[in-house]
């Protein structure tokens, strides 16, 4: 009896719903999670910055992303990073691939100690468990704290992410750099990234992010090809 009561005492909450939860999230939850995985990933992988995307940013991976990164749930980004991993290793193109090494998106210095982690960071960790590949987190630094992008011009986006990224301590040429982020929306300090590093005589593969907002997707869904 006394165990009975302890299970329950004990037993993980989900935390987007509060009901109990064996894994990271209950039932019903990873299902409606899972439930916005992209069909086609991949569909953006041929582009001057290759793009792979495993999700829509909508319904409850929009909210498991945002109580991630509001509600200090780190242990979200983990679990998100394997599922991300989960259906890369899936690929087929993967096999004509460099092994590369992986680096997160960075957080100004000031913002991550605000936040307490950096979620891009917590994603390429679960990202790597599964994969295999080395991460460097200290590889690129952001060292200037940049206002969000989205609702910015192009032109603004451009003037506000110049000179914010540089390679850090951890980085190396060795291998092709695969850069990690929880939302892809403009693409901007993606493709600064990937100049900084190119710049330093580094090579990019490309970028994996958990999610692109759904209008982002139709668009690309409509372009011709």
């Amino acid at each position: 009896m006394w165990r009975f009561f302890q299970s329950l005492l004990f037993q993980a909450q989900c935390p987007l719903c509060q009901r109990p939860a064996s894994v990271q999230f209950c039932r019903d939850c990873t299902a409606q999670i899972l439930s916005h995985r992209s069909p086609n990933p991949g569909q953006r992988w041929q582009e001057n910055l290759p793009r792979w995307v495993w999700g829509q940013y909508d319904g409850q991976l929009r909210r498991a992303i945002t109580t991630m990164k509001f509600e200090q749930c780190p242990d979200i980004g983990i679990w998100l990073g394997e599922q991300l991993a989960e259906q890369w290793l899936a690929q087929p193109f993967l096999r004509s691939l460099p092994k590369p090494a992986v680096v997160p998106i960075p957080l100004y210095a000031t913002k991550q100690k605000q936040r307490g982690f950096n979620q891009a960071e917590k994603i390429a960790a679960g990202f790597c468990r599964l994969t295999g590949y080395p991460l460097y987190s200290q590889a690129l630094q952001r060292i200037k704290n940049t206002q969000a992008l989205f609702d910015l011009s192009p032109v603004d986006r451009l003037r506000e992410i110049q000179a914010a990224l540089q390679v850090g301590r951890q980085f190396n040429t060795k291998r092709p750099w695969l850069i990690v982020d929880d939302i892809v929306t403009t693409g901007t300090t993606a493709q600064e990234a990937k100049r900084v590093i190119e710049q330093q005589g580094g090579q990019v593969l490309g970028l994996v992010a958990i999610a692109a907002p759904p209008f982002l997707n139709k668009m690309e869904l409509r372009r011709p090809t």
